[in-house]
């Protein structure tokens, strides 16, 4: 009965913490999309100007996904 009280235990601490472990994942994404456009902004050619729009719709998904973790979690502040 211990061990699986225990087991219990530690799942549900997992879920607790799962969206804070996302949340980090997602942020590191948005800082190297935001890293790549700074770095395509300096040559402006266009196949650079096409990467550029790419990053930034996903930049946007990211944003969007922060924004859904954090009003679902508010003790996450």
């Amino acid at each position: 009965m211990g061990l699986i009280k225990a087991f219990l235990m530690a799942a549900t601490a997992y879920l607790k913490i799962l969206p804070a472990l996302r949340l980090r994942s997602i942020y590191n994404d948005l800082d190297f999309h935001e890293d790549e456009i700074h770095e395509l902004a300096s040559s402006g050619t266009a196949a650079d100007e096409l990467r550029m729009e790419q990053l930034a719709k996903r930049k946007r998904r990211c944003l969007e996904q922060i924004e859904l973790i954090r009003s679902t979690y508010d003790h996450l502040d």
